[in-house]
């Protein structure tokens, strides 16, 4: 019996393998319709007497260009004679400022066999048909008018050689009928493909670890588990933060302390000190009879010369001398005279 996992990739390249092939499907169905699935269209309006092998899907042309498709065939209900058939048009939108409003409609031949399409005929106005405009039919006077036979054979030509070309193999559609190498290009792709899964899935690397093991998953609920818990620790009133969040006291400690800080900021304000400058101006008059105290000492005779200076020094000489003999020979000073 296979395990989980086993089937588990089981699923995934099963899962896979249709995206792949709905890729593929979406790329074809995008070529088949000539590259204009995604275009934005617009409609437009015709009415006609007889809509005769002219059916949904039929080509809109512009002078020969195709521009769209028919969406609608239907009966308009009315009882004009060239009013009998409603056509709704499918035409992109791009190609409305081609269209002038004097435009007409006309249902050609699209070859022998009797496929018609809307035939577009370019008026001369220099304005164009916006969205849900009618565009007038007018009837053909001639019955092959529009049947271009050389035009005709030469599409017969091309179509010849489009599938020769596919017979031969030459072409891309041909080698994709004939042989099988766009098909073992796809499985070589899609074998590629499986083995960038496998090893990108093998548990050895980072992402298998990830997505095979609970690494990542733990790795994540650490941090959250710390975090619940220290938010759980806020709520119980724990912590220093928690017992601030549950009791106002140190709130309100702090409350009443920012209060007396704030009448001391007021006394201050109030001091004599800062409401007028008498203080100043007695400190800057001390200092002004301290400065001129020190210009009146510095200019005495005593500092301006160094006689003073020099008799000071010497009388400190002799002192010292003196000292150092008294160390020296004491008894030298103690003598007694005895009469």
């Amino acid at each position: 019996m296979p395990s989980a996992r086993q089937v588990t990739w089981a699923k995934f390249r099963v899962a896979m393998a249709v995206m792949a092939a709905v890729a593929i499907f979406s790329v074809l169905l995008y070529l088949l319709t000539g590259g204009t699935l995604l275009t934005p269209k617009a409609t437009a309006f015709t009415y006609i007497p007889d809509a005769t092998a002219l059916t949904s899907d039929s080509p809109v042309r512009v002078n020969g260009v195709d521009v769209g498709k028919v969406k609608g065939v239907a009966l308009s209900g009315s009882n004009e004679p060239n009013r009998v058939v409603r056509i709704t048009m499918q035409i992109e939108e791009e190609h409305l400022r081609d269209i002038p409003v004097d435009s007409f409609v006309q249902i050609s031949t699209d070859n022998v066999v009797g496929d018609k399409y809307v035939d577009i005929t370019r008026g001369r106005s220099p304005a164009t048909i916006q969205r849900n405009s009618e565009i007038v039919f007018k009837e053909q006077s001639e019955l092959l008018k529009t049947l271009d036979i050389a035009q005709f054979e030469e599409r017969v030509r091309t179509v010849d050689a489009t599938l020769d070309d596919i017979e031969q193999g030459r072409s891309e559609l041909g080698k994709f009928v004939l042989h099988d190498d766009v098909y073992k290009d796809l499985l070589r792709y899609v074998g590629d493909f499986q083995k960038s899964l496998r090893a990108v899935a093998n548990p050895s690397n980072s992402i298998g670890s990830m997505v095979y093991t609970d690494k990542l998953y733990r790795q994540i609920q650490e941090p959250v588990a710390e975090l619940d818990a220290s938010l759980a620790q806020l709520q119980s009133g724990q912590s220093e933060i928690g017992r601030l969040l549950r009791d106002d006291a140190q709130y309100t400690q702090l409350r009443d302390m920012i209060a007396d800080l704030r009448k001391t900021v007021a006394s201050l304000q109030s001091n004599q000190f800062l409401q007028s400058d008498q203080q100043y101006a007695d400190w800057n008059r001390m200092l002004a009879s301290f400065l001129q105290n020190a210009d009146e000492v510095a200019a005495s005779p005593m500092l301006a010369t160094s006689e003073q200076y020099e008799s000071w020094t010497g009388m400190a000489k002799e002192m010292r001398d003196g000292l150092q003999d008294l160390r020296k020979d004491p008894k030298k000073f103690l003598r007694l005279k005895l009469f």
